[in-house]
């Protein structure tokens, strides 16, 4: 039973930054409908510039909050030298932002092959807890934890940020029709800036916390993640934060669990295989799009 509980919690961990990095793509898709293939990018900038801060001496929650907003920074720029004025020009077309989020993560992986030299580097450890803390007979890691627990308090806010503020009003207004809320004098461009600015840190978090604990960064890092993000979207239902969440961890619990009690070369498959199952059952995923502008 302690078994299980171990893996139990390090699903919940793993699931809770797949929801960190769904419920950002969930963000872009609500106010721009725009499937951001850069999203994996975010997460590896974030991951370097917190891990460059920590190497600098910076303790670690103020590095972690210059990784984010060096990933913040990165999609506001995306948002406004690129996708903003290809949607005004192009309102209807739906293919040509997609290509320039792929041409943009080229980019971004190319200046960090370049800055890197191509090679893995070693994320560094101080600051981050280490050891187990015993709970009821069941040794569980303390980073796993903070990052429950962090991820936790940054949902919450989130979604108190969403419903109970009048810029998080105004994004779910945006995201359930921007010519109206333009109509009711809503700055669509502001929205659209703040929505990608969330998504950005949320990515550099989600991918801090991962390499906290794989202690290894590269180029590649965030491209990993990024088919699993999409996966956990697809799962929850695309446009739903509730979906996000729940896709997130649905996919973290059932990987660790399938690698712990089978064949670890089956958790890989697992995301996609579950996937695939939704499609076919419930193609709009297990919450309709509602969220964002519901939420």
């Amino acid at each position: 039973m302690s078994y299980f509980l171990q893996q139990l919690v390090n699903g919940i961990a793993l699931g809770s930054v797949y929801a960190l990095l769904a419920l950002g793509v969930t963000l872009v898709w609500g106010v721009l409908n725009v499937l951001n293939f850069a999203h994996g990018q975010l997460v590896t900038w974030g991951a370097f510039g917190s891990g460059a801060a920590l190497l600098n001496g910076i303790p670690v929650v103020p590095a972690i909050l210059i990784g984010m907003l060096v990933a913040a920074l990165l999609a506001v720029a995306m948002e406004r030298i690129v996708l903003g004025p290809l949607q005004r020009r192009a309102p209807g077309d739906e293919f040509a932002p997609v290509v320039a989020t792929i041409g943009i993560a080229l980019l971004l992986q190319t200046l960090v092959k370049v800055i890197t030299d191509s090679e893995l580097r070693r994320f560094p450890a101080a600051g981050f807890p280490s050891g187990t803390i015993d709970v009821a007979g069941v040794g569980l890691p303390k980073l796993q934890l903070v990052v429950l627990a962090t991820t936790l308090v940054v949902m919450v806010a989130l979604g108190l940020w969403l419903t109970r503020t009048r810029l998080g009003r105004e994004l779910r207004a945006v995201a359930y029709s921007r010519e109206v809320a333009e109509l009711l004098g809503i700055n669509s461009r502001m929205v659209f800036a703040v929505a990608f600015a969330i998504s950005g840190a949320l990515a550099a978090l989600a991918g801090t916390f991962v390499v906290a604990q794989t202690r290894l960064v590269s180029f590649s890092t965030g491209d990993a993640l990024l088919t699993l993000t999409f996966a956990a979207v697809v799962v929850g239902g695309m446009g739903s934060v509730t979906g996000a969440v729940v896709g997130g961890l649905v996919l973290g619990i059932g990987q660790v669990l399938i690698s712990a009690y089978t064949s670890s070369s089956f958790d890989d498959a697992f995301p996609y295989l579950l996937m695939a199952l939704v499609l076919l059952i419930r193609p709009t995923g297990l919450f309709r799009q509602q969220a964002v502008a519901r939420a």
